[in-house]
Parts: structure tokens; sequence; C-alpha cells
């Protein structure tokens, strides 16, 4: 990743008017300040060609499968909005954009596009790079933007955390700072928990733990996934985490015993933390039998043989964890008994 990079005499002077900032911001442009960054510089990016662009895709393969399916979802009501939305790696660099081709235009003479970096030591105070060093949701809009050429725009970004709480991208909306787009916050957020909660059911091997402060939220993406592994927790989605007040520094080092009373059994019932006051209604259950829930539930299309043979196995283990009873697995993930033999090609009996 190359930058050119145009400097006025006055390195560190910022507009008057932008005195008035949220801490968060104020935090980034101190940083900016450090990096030796004045807001009048003029960045010129070299994005990475589209072999290395192509490489970056697909060292992130698992991020981008599921964030497109999100984005999928969101672009129609974003393409109509003068909104676009940005999938960004761990480092800053964008690998996916959609939305609005008229404000993509726009976006990509400051280089918001695949193949272009957002660090914040490349482009100043913005939602995807301060997101990535505050480690949250973040908004920056108009005048908040350190650079100047920036300032036409507003940015709401969120971090995607893997099941293993590392930071892995980020998800950004982003759009005119003069167009009042209240929702764009909101849909962020949704956005990410969703990918976080499907990339946690999908990484489960042992145990899974659902949980949620009421059980109608529970096997939604509102609810909490914990998974674990020989009683350690193996992985978590974030909101999982949030619930019960943990970091993800705990994945791979606490025990089932350290979190809940008493010892897991399967069903939903009721989980009473160990350290606090709390109860939670939670679903506990085999993961084979929620990957062969997410398997089920997804519709099909056409892909690579190994995907869809991925599937098959899933719903196989969920029929033996009920020792060959279809109709019971059939139960357990909540779906009809024909579904089972439409993806197994089998016959009912």
């Amino acid at each position: 990743m190359s930058l050119t990079q145009e400097k006025p005499v006055d390195r560190n002077t910022a507009p008057a008017s932008r005195h008035m900032l949220p801490e968060l911001i104020q935090a980034s442009w101190q940083r900016c300040r450090h990096y030796g960054m004045s807001p009048q510089w003029q960045i010129t990016q070299a994005p990475l060609s589209d072999s290395e662009l192509h490489l970056q895709q697909e060292q992130n393969r698992q991020l981008r499968k599921l964030a497109l399916r999100e984005m999928n979802l969101l672009e129609p009501g974003l393409s109509t909005a003068g909104r676009i939305l940005l999938l960004a790696d761990a480092q800053g660099v964008v690998l996916d954009s959609q939305g609005d081709s008229t404000f993509l235009g726009r976006a990509r003479k400051v280089s918001l596009m695949p193949g272009a970096s957002w660090r914040e030591q490349i482009t100043g105070t913005n939602a995807i790079g301060t997101a990535i060093v505050e480690r949250r949701f973040v908004q920056v809009i108009g005048e908040q933007h350190f650079f100047d050429e920036n300032r036409f725009l507003a940015c709401n970004a969120m971090p995607i955390f893997s099941p293993t709480g590392q930071l892995a991208g980020v998800l950004d909306i982003s759009g005119s700072a003069f167009v009042n787009a209240p929702s764009a916050s909101k849909l962020v957020r949704h956005a990410v928990q969703h990918i976080e909660h499907d990339w946690t059911a999908e990484s489960a091997t042992d145990l899974v733990v659902r949980l949620h402060q009421h059980p109608s939220w529970l096997s939604t993406p509102e609810e909490g996934l914990l998974c674990f592994n020989d009683g350690v927790l193996s992985a978590a989605s974030s909101r999982g985490l949030a619930f019960l007040g943990l970091g993800a520094a705990v994945i791979g080092r606490v025990h089932w015993r350290d979190i809940f009373q008493g010892a897991p059994t399967y069903g939903r019932q009721e989980l009473r933390l160990q350290q606090a006051a709390g109860l939670y209604y939670a679903d506990v259950s085999r993961s084979s039998v929620l990957s062969a829930s997410i398997a089920a539930s997804e519709v099909p299309h056409a892909g690579p043989e190994s995907f869809e043979d991925l599937k098959d196995e899933a719903l196989r283990r969920a029929v033996a964890a009920e020792n060959g009873n279809v109709s019971a697995a059939a139960r357990k993930l909540g779906i009809h008994r024909s579904t089972f033999y439409r993806r197994l090609k089998q016959e009912p009996n």
C-alpha cells in the first residue's frame, strides 16, 4: 500500500469550528497529530491491485462469507438512500463495497473503495480506522473527520470479532453528512450481531449454550452464544460475553463451573451464574444439533459439493445423536421431518 501526501505549511492546526468534539473523536485527533498529520493534507492512495485484493479476500474467506450475506440483505434499502456498505479486514483494508452507485462514485474519489486502507495512520480519524483502534462502535460525522476532504462523509462502523475474540474486520455504513440517516447505526450494529452469532454457531465442536434474559429470544440472533469443549469455554459471541460481563480474554481459560452453577444438562432450562446474582434462560445442546439446524434452514443454492456435503453430514450427525430416529431429530431441531429426507435424498419408511 503506497500513498502520497500534499502537506501545507501548518501541520497541526485544526479549524476553529472543530474544537467541540466527542471524547472518542478527540482521542483519535490526538493520535493523528502524533502521526504528524494536518487536516489540510490531501491523501492519494495506490489501492491494492486486483490480484493483491483477491489474495486479501481469500485470507478473509469466512468473514466475507458471513458478512456478504448480511450486506446483501441490507443493500436494497441502502442503494436508493445514498448510502454504501463497506467491509474491511482487521487492518482496515476495504474488501467489499455495495450500495448506491452514485455515492460509490463520489466515495471512490477519497479512496473509499475495495483495496484501499482506512487505518487512522493513513486516512486520519474515520469510522473504520477508529473502530479498529477503539474495538467498539464508532460514528464519525462531517467535521469530526480529521482530514478536510472527508468532511462530506457520515460513517458508522462496528468491529467484527471472531468466535475466539480476535478482531476480524469492520462493517461500515457510509453516506452523506448532509443527509439525516439515524437508522444507520442500528443497522450496522444488528448486522454485526448476526455475523458474530452465525460465526460462533458454525465454530461449535462440543457443547453449545444459547442464552437470553427472556426465553422468547432464544434461537434468534438476539441470543448470546457460548461454546464449550470438554467443559472449557472455547468460543463465544460478543453478545454472549456481554450477558455474562466477561471479556474475550476468558475464552480458552474458564470452565463451565467458573461461569454457571451446577453441571451442564441438555435442553431448555434456567442457568444461574456462579459469581453473581443472575439468571438466564438457556437452551443447551450438542454442536451437531445446532449445526444441523443451521444447515436445514438455509435456502438451497448452487455451490461447491464440499459445502453441500458438510450440510448433509451435519444432518446425519443430528440423526445419529437420536440413535437413528429421524422424527426425533426433526422435533429436536424444530423442522419438518421431510427436510431430512429431502436433504439426504432418502424416502421415508
